[in-house]
């Protein structure tokens, strides 16, 4: 096919400024695009090149589109978060599902007590109490949060755990740790408590109000008139009483139901002084394991001795012993009598007589829990293996016979339960335990952190 001549012209800007690279094949001077012909001379395809001297143009593009994207996330981010914060509750109905109830209990917030101290305390109706002492804090709270630092009294039923009232014991407040509170029921069955080894209260048990006898005992004591640098309870053994410290320095065994102190190097004497007018008292305790005679069995010892309100007193404490009748150093030369109790002893704790309540019966690691006119509670352990758990066991008080054997899961009892018309309680390591009168077990209150929701 004859060709004919036609100007060369860039098919990209029209410019007829090219360049030959190679037999058919060009480049365009002015906008740099390569192209070539076609051998029938009809098509001429082009390669567009773009000029790359222009970077700078790119990353702008690519910020900008960067920009746009991020303002597009953020603008959804702030709109779901708006929904959220600006939902309204959902409307509540009179029926609620199981799951929601579970989600309101679980969110409820309860009050615990902190360092508390409690006691087993009846009152005028012989109807039972756990009275709790002690500071209170949130259960939701960290332990260093949640407290106000003042001192709770609260009464609780141990027969059915529920709390009867919580109030401020008292105005001042006191940050207590372990030990800070001590609670005794005296011999007029007021229940008495010391916070601080500074602060003294009383509960009355015809009332159940309290107050604080403090002020009292300095007004009508003088050797207290000084006031009272340290007071805590003496035990149990000497009476109702408190070992103080005056602000003189002098230590005093103070018996508030005779208002009447004694200095502690006179008191063991006190002890054992014939008393102006006694009364004759039973009372049950058991031996103690002997060292002389370690065969022998321990007994349930019944015991008659003189008696006087409020006054001194030495209980007694029986185990088989050898009675030189003297004191002094002996050797095993000297005569002596097996004795279940010396006669020093006897003549300090005022005794009359004594005897076995119940002999030829096995106890052991036994304890007298409680006591009124008609019965006797106690609590042993069948066996001398660690593991066995205790037996509960009501005994007639005129005869010794068993009225009731009361099989327990419970390794420890303590001495101050308590008997009632419908039962009995007993308190073991932590716990209280209410028993009918058929020796069911019908409710296991925890009497160290007793929960409730409201303070009143």
């Amino acid at each position: 096919m004859a060709k004919s001549i036609k100007a060369i012209k860039c098919p990209h800007c029209g410019s007829i400024k090219v360049s030959t690279i190679r037999p058919d094949f060009y480049k365009c001077d002015s906008c740099g695009t390569e192209f070539f012909l076609d051998n029938d001379d009809i098509n001429i395809n082009h390669n567009y090149n773009y000029p790359r001297n222009n970077t700078d143009q790119y990353k702008v593009i690519r910020i900008v589109l960067f920009a746009v994207v991020g303002f597009i996330a953020l603008m959804f981010l702030i709109g779901a978060l708006s929904a959220i914060f600006s939902k309204k509750p959902e409307p509540s109905y009179s029926t609620y599902s199981s799951s929601n109830t579970a989600d309101k209990k679980e969110e409820a917030i309860t009050l615990e007590w902190n360092y508390a101290s409690n006691e087993l305390f009846l009152d005028k109706n012989n109807i039972p109490h756990v009275v709790v002492v002690g500071n209170v804090r949130n259960s939701k709270a960290r332990f260093d949060e949640g407290k106000d630092n003042k001192v709770y009294i609260g009464l609780f039923d141990p027969k059915t755990g529920k709390k009867e009232w919580i109030k401020p014991l008292m105005d001042t407040p006191v940050e207590l740790s372990s030990s800070d509170v001590k609670l005794q029921v005296f011999e007029d069955q007021n229940l008495y408590i010391i916070v601080k080894s500074k602060y003294i209260y009383q509960l009355d048990r015809n009332s159940l109000t309290y107050k604080s006898v403090l002020e009292n005992y300095v007004k009508d004591a003088p050797s207290l008139s000084t006031g009272i640098a340290k007071v805590e309870f003496k035990y149990e053994d000497y009476g109702s009483s408190y070992q103080i410290v005056n602000n003189e320095g002098q230590n005093l065994a103070y018996y508030p139901l005779i208002n009447k102190s004694i200095p502690d190097k006179q008191l063991y004497d006190e002890r054992r002084k014939k008393l102006p007018n006694p009364s004759t008292k039973t009372e049950f305790t058991f031996s103690s394991k002997s060292s002389y005679y370690p065969e022998e069995k321990i007994q349930l010892i019944q015991y008659n001795y003189y008696y006087q309100y409020g006054y001194p007193k030495d209980s007694p404490r029986f185990s088989w012993d050898k009675d030189y009748g003297r004191s002094g150093i002996f050797t095993d030369r000297d005569p002596y009598k097996k004795v279940l109790i010396n006669s020093w002893q006897f003549k300090g704790a005022r005794l009359i007589s004594f005897k076995d309540f119940t002999p030829g019966r096995l106890y052991f690691q036994p304890v007298v829990v409680a006591q009124n006119d008609k019965t006797l509670l106690i609590a042993y352990k069948p066996t001398p293996a660690e593991d066995d758990p205790l037996q509960i066991q009501l005994l007639d008080v005129a005869t010794g016979a068993i009225q009731k054997t009361v099989t327990t899961d419970l390794k420890s009892i303590y001495g101050n339960g308590c008997l009632l018309k419908d039962g009995f309680i007993v308190k073991g390591s932590s716990d209280y335990y209410y028993f009918d009168n058929s020796g069911k077990q019908i409710n296991k209150f925890e009497g160290y952190n007793p929960k409730f929701d409201t303070l009143n």
